[in-house]
């Protein structure tokens, strides 16, 4: 039997187990009675367990699927997210002597001549790659992450396996209807095809760079591309503490409610105002260091979101912060949620009393018992009255609702941002933290910090990557300012200047105020 088809056969078998073991303890839950919460505790437990021991078994997508759901606050019970978060950067390391066989091998020198020292022992093992301490001759602390031996493999034959599963699942509960599987698909292997690059990755990193350079309260790792290949990134080390672990956080003396409002305004960033988001936001990703700066890694999953779509996005955040259930519709039928023929009058009607009580209902999901913690239990605990909801879910089910494309990565990063959040600050007002962000964004402040964006995207032809920008900040910073450019980029300056030399100069001279306001604040 072939690799994929013996990681399908497993796969389908996993999945069929839990499914009639949920369903034993829900539909006999009137056997146990007041046992039944004990019941359903060493269950979740137990499957837990046992997925992470299959996953790490597995290794490829099936981590990554593990990874998605420990964020799931919202999904799944506690048993289940304290066992899946062993998932995120805590697999099984490959041994040392086959990465340095990597490194050595992409790099074409002993190892011993390209880092000064190198740690052995990773700092995370993850699904694809991990990562090992080093420094550069001269004692510059960085990351070294390396693909993972034979990945490439495995992360094939799963694409194959989704294929074939979300095909069968069809046949039997015609998803189609509400979700683009040719989209889903394509949004996978996308995303992953890219992991399997760090050199896309690297490139990543530095438009990140880019468009968030403005941006006081974040922190991106410069990338060091001579020590840098397809299946080796070396950059920048970063000092900051997981973004999940409060009790560090506390200790600094970070404000978890300001950390919270930086966090979802930096997403909100991403997604409505560059349309190039982080794809993974998971505790792996994102630290946090002292004065409460947030330092993102690994850009390997990355999504884009069109213009079109981003002022659809913004109109829905805008119509949730004002309570406008007319725009909240309006916005979902213009993004694709709400196909042809759908009645926006009736879901609008039937939305408005509402919005207030199911935007509750989402922040209490990732702060008291999950959804199948209280399906398992026998109820589903809403603000909304149990007979309204009827109405509304079978009204939805007669409608043309449909996922998109290109939303799958959207949603699972919202939804991640949004637990690490309210893990942050539970009181938080998810509402109100979108709605101020929006307020802020018509303010004179946002309209030069545009303009700076702007003139920044005019220059991504000529500077040929944002690590030049952060070169000619630091010089300015410490008094030593020389202007270094190489041949290859004064030939791009000269051929741009004689095409449109007046915009050139206008965009220069934007950038660098920018870089000077940068400088100042930081100062």
């Amino acid at each position: 039997m072939s690799l994929g088809a013996v990681r399908y056969v497993k796969t389908i078998r996993l999945t069929l187990t839990f499914v009639a073991q949920l369903g034993w303890l829900k539909y006999t839950r009137w056997l146990r009675g007041a046992r039944q919460a004990q019941a359903a505790s060493r269950l979740y437990t137990q499957q837990a367990k046992r997925f992470v021991a299959f996953a790490i078994e597995m290794g490829g997508l099936i981590v990554k699927l593990g990874q998605f759901m420990s964020v799931r606050i919202d999904l799944l019970p506690k048993e289940y997210i304290d066992e899946l978060s062993l998932l995120q950067d805590k697999l099984p390391a490959v041994p040392t002597p086959k990465i340095v066989d990597v490194i050595e091998h992409e790099l074409g020198r002993p190892l011993a001549k390209i880092f000064e020292t190198f740690d052995r022992e990773p700092l995370a093992a993850a699904s694809l790659g991990q990562v090992h301490r080093a420094t550069l001759p001269g004692g510059t602390p960085v990351a070294v992450k390396v693909l993972r031996p034979g990945i490439e493999q495995l992360v094939a034959a799963d694409l194959k396996s989704l294929h074939s599963v979300l095909r069968l699942v069809n046949h039997w509960l015609h998803i189609d209807r509400y979700i683009d599987l040719d989209a889903l698909e394509a949004d996978f292997a996308t995303t992953f095809t890219n992991e399997l690059d760090y050199a896309k990755e690297g490139t990543f990193c530095e438009t990140f760079q880019r468009d968030l350079l403005t941006n006081m309260r974040v922190d991106i790792p410069q990338i060091y591309w001579q020590y840098s290949t397809k299946r080796v990134l070396t950059m920048e080390f970063m000092f900051g503490v997981r973004i999940d672990d409060l009790e560090a956080i506390d200790a600094a003396g970070i404000d978890r409610r300001q950390l919270a409002v930086d966090l979802a305004n930096l997403f909100f960033g991403m997604v409505l105002d560059a349309g190039f988001y982080h794809a993974d936001p998971h505790p792996g990703n994102v630290f946090v260091r002292a004065g409460g700066i947030i330092e993102l890694i690994d850009f390997g999953m990355v999504g884009t979101v069109t213009p079109a779509a981003r002022k659809q996005y913004a109109a829905l955040v805008v119509g949730l912060s004002r309570r406008d259930a007319a725009g909240i519709v309006r916005a979902l039928k213009e993004l694709g949620f709400l196909g042809p023929g759908a009645d926006t009058r009736t879901l609008t009607t039937m939305l408005g009393p509402y919005i207030d009580a199911i935007v509750g209902d989402v922040a209490g999901f990732y702060t008291g018992s999950s959804i199948v913690d209280s399906m398992m239990g026998g109820h589903l605990n809403l603000n909304i009255d149990a007979a309204v909801l009827d109405q509304i879910q079978q009204f939805i089910f007669t409608q043309p609702i449909t996922m998109p494309g290109q939303t799958t990565f959207l949603g699972k990063a919202l939804i991640t941002v949004l637990g690490l959040c309210l893990r942050l600050d539970p009181q938080m007002d998810i509402v109100a933290v979108t709605g101020a962000y929006m307020a802020a964004q018509t303010s004179p402040a946002s309209v030069v910090t545009k303009v700076i964006g702007d003139a920044t995207s005019l220059l991504r032809d000529i500077v040929p990557t944002t690590r030049h920008l952060i070169s000619l900040a630091q010089k300015m910073d410490d008094g030593s300012l020389e202007v270094e450019l190489s041949q290859s980029v004064e030939r791009r300056l000269l051929a741009a200047q004689q095409k449109q030399t007046r915009r050139v100069i206008r965009a220069v001279a934007v950038a660098a105020g920018a870089i000077v306001v940068a400088v100042l604040r930081r100062r």
